[in-house]
């Protein structure tokens, strides 16, 4: 190509301008901020269990360790470290390294085995027999030591029980799911307390004053012994937050009680877990329909991972 004079300074200038305009860096690419599935501040870890697995969760929302299972009801954290969990095939305890110490199988598997389990202080576990109605106590080597047949039930059912738990009292605390009360068993079978509730009674908490707290999935509820309600958290009282089928409780020691939600997640809105105080106000809730679509069972743990101080009431 020939350029006349009066051209070449024309050249050069847009040769110049496109070598500074290639030359120029890209604009910095905008990061992806992702979400935090925690709102609010949670205070340690989180132990949760639900969707076929059991999860360790960091203060973050992350997960820390998981172990796969059937679908858990029930999970505690033992002062050892090691985790006993009801997954309705069974009740097992693990180490920290997953490796299987204690394990009951129910003979009767028909509508869910095992869905509640309890450590007591002479190294038994109470063990909630859904399939049979029944609440036994079971030694270390797996001999059954004691055995209570719960009224009202029906061979096989689904909803014969749920959380199960013995009381410092001796008595046994029983969640009778399908017919929605909750039973005060002495030892002979007889009922010394019973309470019926709004919809399926999932868990229920003996508290010091006597009054005992009952997870209904829409509605938690402070019975006290006569049957009066002391205190009711429903799954409407935060505005903006979608609360659906409350289960698993612990309640700490400041009073607040930390919940655990069956199918958690409808239309893409919900929460897994969440803390509340007193006055119905959230702590904090965790969000993370791709983490676990249901947590039933929780139990809050201090920042290294380990059980809270004082007596664990859930």
């Amino acid at each position: 190509m020939m350029l006349n004079r009066l051209e070449f300074p024309l050249f050069f200038a847009m040769l110049a301008t496109s070598v500074v305009l290639a030359a120029d860096p890209a604009p910095p690419a905008t990061a992806t901020v992702m979400p935090t599935p925690v709102a609010g501040t949670l205070e340690g870890k989180l132990l949760a269990a639900g969707d076929n697995r059991i999860l360790i969760l960091n203060a973050d929302g992350s997960i820390a360790w998981e172990h796969r299972t059937s679908l858990t009801h029930d999970v505690w954290m033992l002062p050892n470290g090691n985790l006993l969990y009801a997954d309705g095939a069974s009740v097992t305890e693990i180490t920290p390294e997953q490796k299987v110490v204690f394990q009951f199988k129910s003979a009767q598997q028909h509508g869910g085995g095992t869905f509640a389990c309890q450590r007591l202080a002479n190294g038994n576990t109470v063990v909630g027999e859904n399939s049979t109605g029944k609440v036994l106590e079971v030694e270390p080597l797996g001999k059954v030591v004691f055995e209570l047949q719960t009224k009202d039930f029906k061979p096989g059912d689904h909803q014969n029980q749920r959380m199960v738990r013995k009381l410092d009292n001796g008595h046994y605390l029983v969640c009778h799911s399908g017919k929605h009360f909750v039973r005060e068993y002495q030892d002979d079978g007889s009922v010394v307390w019973e309470q019926a509730t709004p919809n399926l009674a999932f868990a229920a908490i003996r508290k010091a004053n006597g009054n005992t707290l009952v997870s209904t999935l829409a509605s938690i509820i402070e019975y006290q012994p006569d049957g009066s309600i002391a205190w009711e958290f429903k799954n409407s009282d935060i505005p903006g937050l979608t609360i659906t089928n409350m289960t698993g409780m612990h309640l700490l020691p400041n009073g607040n009680l930390v919940i655990g939600c069956y199918s958690a997640y409808q239309g893409g809105k919900g929460c897994g877990l969440l803390e509340i105080a007193p006055d119905k106000k959230a702590v904090w809730s965790f969000t993370s329909p791709t983490t676990a679509g249901t947590m039933m069972a929780v139990q809050k743990l201090t920042a290294a991972g380990a059980p809270l101080p004082g007596k664990l009431l859930r």
